[in-house]
């Protein structure tokens, strides 16, 4: 009896040494955001995602989302992906000031003015200056949000004489340099702050796209909506490089072909950032915010007082030799080429 059980301990080992039983064998990966659960991303991009990988994995890959910041503070998802204390990190890339200049250009005003348009400059950006930017990590790809507005909660912006001045939350350094350009004073901060600042007035307004609005709750704690559309924040869903390189060649082939930008994945993204843009500017008028758009004369005015950040930004990056003005320029012609361009 002891001779069979060894017989057949010495079969199971040998099973489980094959290549083909370990390839089978479950795996488990942690994934970070700082969204709410109710948020589009959430809800229409990250879970669908990660059931097709199930599936298309056959079941072999097990990944658990923790959203809401819940495994690492919302600026530190791409070192929590760096570090492997998730295996896979989104986040926004402007929350660590410095580290990827060339894909900050993204955020210049007027860059873009949907969701769709942005992500797939990224992706058109990606193999020739993008993508030197993150040796550190792998990306799976990255995406924006659609341009954002300015919204208060004492006082509706009809002018840039009426933002001279006031208070506002922004998202990054960029998006913080052209604040301080059209005269208002910028206060850093991540969007899960915004709501306890706005409700204790510790700002007079934040700036984002109408689809964050309702998962954050900030229609409770602003009253007036400025539709001006001038700006964006890069997002990357980074994956830990030495985790990506232990997994099986077929899985790494799931994560990469279910991603690429190839595909028309990194667009696919930004067009469900669209389209909840719509749901959360219904939303604002549903629950009696008051949205005044800019007239046309008006917005000219806000886009000719930021000109200047172009090449102020392009020259910070040819001071650390890295192509700014190319950068810059292509840039630029890509989202006139998509008819974007103001």
């Amino acid at each position: 009896m002891r001779h069979t059980k060894l017989i057949i301990l010495t079969i199971l080992a040998a099973w489980l040494a094959a290549p083909g039983a370990a390839s089978a064998q479950e795996i488990k990966l942690k994934l970070s955001h700082f969204t709410p659960a109710a948020h589009n991303h959430h809800v229409n991009v990250i879970m669908p995602w990660v059931e097709e990988v199930k599936r298309k994995t056959n079941g072999r890959v097990e990944i658990t989302v923790f959203p809401t910041a819940s495994l690492c503070k919302p600026p530190q998802q791409y070192d929590c992906a760096k570090s492997g204390i998730a295996d896979l990190a989104w986040g926004v890339t402007g929350w660590t000031p410095g580290r990827f200049p060339m894909s900050s250009v993204i955020e210049l005003p007027y860059m873009h003015r949907t969701a769709a348009v942005g992500s797939q400059m990224l992706a058109d950006l990606w193999p020739k200056y993008l993508s030197k930017e993150y040796d550190d990590v792998y990306v799976l790809y990255m995406n924006v949000h659609p341009a954002g507005h300015i919204h208060t909660h004492s006082k509706l912006i009809r002018t840039l004489d009426d933002f001279k001045g006031m208070k506002i939350r922004t998202p990054t350094a960029v998006v913080g340099d052209m604040l301080d350009t059209l005269g208002a004073t910028k206060v850093g901060m991540p969007a899960n702050q915004i709501y306890e600042s706005m409700y204790n007035k510790v700002v007079d307004g934040f700036d984002m796209p109408f689809e964050a609005l309702p998962p954050f709750k900030l229609i409770e704690v602003s009253r007036y909506h400025t539709e001006v559309g001038m700006y964006t924040t890069a997002f990357a869903m980074f994956m830990n490089k030495a985790r990506f390189d232990s997994l099986p060649p077929d899985v790494q082939k799931v994560l990469i072909d279910t991603t690429s930008l190839q595909s028309g994945y990194w667009r696919r993204v930004g067009e469900s950032w669209d389209r909840a843009e719509i749901v959360g500017r219904k939303a604002v008028l549903d629950q009696k915010g008051e949205i005044y758009v800019l007239p046309k004369e008006e917005r000219k005015r806000w886009r000719e007082a930021v000109r200047s950040m172009d090449e102020k930004w392009a020259a910070d990056l040819e001071s650390k030799k890295l192509p700014g003005r190319a950068l810059l320029q292509d840039a630029r012609a890509i989202s006139a080429r998509y008819g974007e361009s103001e």
